[in-house]
């Protein structure tokens, strides 16, 4: 090939090197199994929490269980639709569900990212796109991420439109009310944030564009139509879950965006707190050399005013969000949108000054590892992977190192575990029962081909009365004939640090009162058969053994509170039911809570701690047990004998900060400090 022909080669490269990009993008999204449908899923590490969720959701829309409709989750229908489809097409089983789940939320992402991209810079270059493309995949952003920053930048245009000129207002307004729908169907957290993003972009255009007469009457004009539309959308999503006037999806998804800040909080690292002030420095520096090279008018739309005050209001709204659980991934999550914005600003580039362009090119492409996350699989590294086991599919698994269940190779420990519990499912159920999992590991219905019931999808996610009792009623609804209970320890761990039991007491008390046990499937497993007498065989007794402290202000971000004289039942004791209350200032639902734990000291001198959580400004009741979670299960044999444990001495409760951003409460009440003992006749 001459030299001509060559530059012409690569000219043409250059100028659809966005597309070249986005189709591999796209490609790594596709997994080897809808090619090659006899492959297993090779899963090295199973995560029972994580995976089960992922599994069951694909389960329950394969037969006819909807979230929101049906049973509720941290997503929405739309959601689980885009998960389950693939697998739905090929078949149900384990290793397609986990090979497919996240084919369509991915695919949708990177075309939220592209089309978002192709709005903000339509002037930029094909390979500064691509370029920009490449860089914010590094860490796949995920479909909530994703579909927020593209409303975001549709909402801008919308609002921009409606302030500048009166035709096509309503149109503009049902687009925009879509766009809120479908965030809000995928999870409720991303429409509360496609929510924000509008607001910020009405407040935004509005505060540039004052000083022109008919502004305020087209973003007016655009607010009502907007109001009108997404009420009608509301009303038909209403209609086809339940009935028009049946808000309960929304009122429950709102509820349990809202409760994720006090029941899932956790300490954020050194580390990530320096990334979150990196990015923070970045986005003040990035925005205000943009403010100060702003052009109200023309295709630069990321250097309009309007454009830069809302973009970086909801960058900096959106970095909360990886506050509260502040693991790196959340912290990568949160800190997203202010580096793809800053990022959009930097490849658009400052038309009239070259060289400042080309070194805030260079950046942006420096700033890459900001949103990586350790140890975390990029999609491009992902998406070659893929490529390699198109051409070389796993139709077995590696010998000797793992072993084959339902269509995924699992380390053999986990596969003999799945496939004797299944076992034991079927010997005790009909194909087609419901069975109830407690206390998160739905992974169990899957592989036995059991819907598991409960008005909430995970155990976990049951704290507060409301959730609580959502869930009790989708199992009382569905009465299922069987359960699967894993104590804490073995194949169960408690979230955060709190035990399961502690965190939803409602519910393992339902179990006892409604369940006995059947047998061990495995050591850490066991079933529960249905027992509708049992509850009235049950006694509870309840004895004082510490006097309540009343109100106590806390004045140190530390602070410990001693119980007094324990007075101890002769008789022994099961559990301890402590009546609590935290009351905290209004600025926690910006920020988080304190870590709340109680220190125990038995009579032989050991001493354990045990972490709980409660609802903020609320009376709750605190159950602990205070012996080893282990020997939990033996409660639900008719035979079963109390562990053998000496007396409690003294309780200490300790409030202490999970890091810089939590706030200490004002006071605690303490009411009374109960013992409880079970009894069956």
């Amino acid at each position: 090939m001459n030299e001509p022909s060559v530059r012409r080669a690569i000219v043409q490269a250059a100028k659809c090197a966005e597309w070249l990009v986005l189709l591999a993008l796209l490609a790594g999204c596709i997994p080897p199994v809808l090619l090659w449908p006899r492959s297993v899923t090779i899963v090295p590490v199973f995560n029972l929490l994580d995976w089960s969720w992922t599994l069951d959701t694909s389960y329950k829309a394969a037969n006819g269980v909807w979230f929101g409709r049906d049973v509720l989750f941290t997503y929405g229908p739309l959601y689980q639709w885009l998960a389950s489809a693939p697998s739905r097409w090929i078949g149900i089983s384990t290793g397609t569900i986990l090979a497919t789940s996240e084919m369509l939320p991915s695919l949708v992402s990177v075309l939220a990212v592209f089309v978002s991209m192709r709005l903000l810079l339509p002037k930029a270059s094909s390979w500064k796109r691509a370029l920009f493309l490449a860089v914010v995949f590094l860490s796949p952003p995920g479909i909530r991420l994703s579909i927020c920053l593209l409303a975001f930048v549709v909402f801008i245009r919308l609002t921009d439109a409606a302030a500048s000129r009166r035709e096509g207002i309503v149109l503009s307004a049902l687009g925009a009310a879509t766009i809120c729908l479908a965030s809000f169907l995928v999870s409720a957290d991303a429409g509360i944030y496609c929510i924000a993003a509008l607001l910020l972009c009405l407040a935004a255009t509005a505060i540039v564009k004052l000083k022109t007469p008919e502004v305020l009457t087209g973003l007016c004009g655009f607010s009502v139509a907007l109001c009108i539309c997404l009420a009608i959308l509301v009303v038909a999503t209403n209609a086809v879950m339940h009935s028009p006037l049946n808000f309960s999806y929304w009122k429950a998804s709102l509820i349990l965006a809202s409760s994720y800040r006090w029941f899932e909080p956790n300490g954020i690292t050194a580390a990530s707190t320096w990334r979150i002030v990196r990015v923070l420095c970045l986005g003040v520096v990035v925005f205000g050399v943009a403010w100060w090279r702003r052009e109200p008018e023309g295709d630069h739309w990321t250097l309009r005013p309007a454009f830069l005050l809302s973009g970086f209001c909801l960058a900096t709204f959106m970095i909360q969000s990886g506050l509260v659980r502040a693991d790196a991934l959340h912290v990568v999550n949160g800190v997203y949108p202010m580096v793809f914005l800053s990022g959009a600003i930097l490849v658009g580039g400052l038309p009239s000054v070259r060289w400042i362009s080309a070194m805030l090119l260079v950046i942006f492409v420096a700033t890459a590892p900001l949103m990586t996350v350790p140890l975390a699989e990029s999609l491009p590294r992902s998406a070659l992977k893929r490529a390699r086991e198109l051409f070389r599919p796993n139709v077995t698994c590696p010998e000797g190192r793992e072993q084959e269940f339902d269509r995924a190779c699992f380390k053999p420990t986990i596969a003999q575990v799945f496939a004797t519990t299944s076992s034991y499912v079927d010997q005790h159920t009909r194909p087609g029962d419901p069975i109830l999992v407690f206390p998160y590991q739905n992974a169990f219905g899957v592989t036995s081909r059991r819907t598991v019931a409960g008005g909430v999808l995970q155990g976990y996610l049951v704290d507060g009365d409301y959730l609580s009792e959502l869930h009790l009623a989708g199992l009382r609804k569905a009465n299922p004939p069987f359960g699967l209970y894993l104590p804490d320890e073995l194949y169960s761990f408690g979230l955060d640090g709190v035990p399961n039991f502690t965190r939803s007491p409602g519910v393992w008390f339902y179990l006892l009162r409604h369940y006995r046990s059947e047998s061990y499937s495995e050591p850490g497993v066991l079933g529960l058969v249905r027992d509708d007498n049992r509850d009235q065989r049950l006694s509870f007794t309840e004895e004082k053994i510490a006097n309540g402290l009343g109100t106590i202000r806390v004045t140190k971000r530390t602070t410990s509170l001693d119980f007094g004289q324990i007075r101890w039942p002769a008789a022994g004791a099961d559990f301890l039911k402590i009546r609590f209350r935290v009351n905290y200032a209004f600025w926690w639902k910006m920020r988080k809570p304190s870590s709340l734990a109680l220190f125990i000291s038995l009579g032989d001198g050991s001493r354990k701690a045990i972490h709980f959580v409660v609802e903020p400004n609320r009376d709750s009741e605190v159950w602990v047990y205070p012996w080893d979670p282990k020997e939990m299960g033996g409660y639900f044999f008719d035979n079963f004998r109390r562990p053998i444990s000496g007396p409690i001495s003294s309780l200490t409760l300790l409030i202490e900060p999970f890091d810089w951003i939590s706030v200490s409460p004002e006071s605690v009440s303490i009411d009374a400090v109960d013992a409880v003992r079970v009894s069956l006749k």
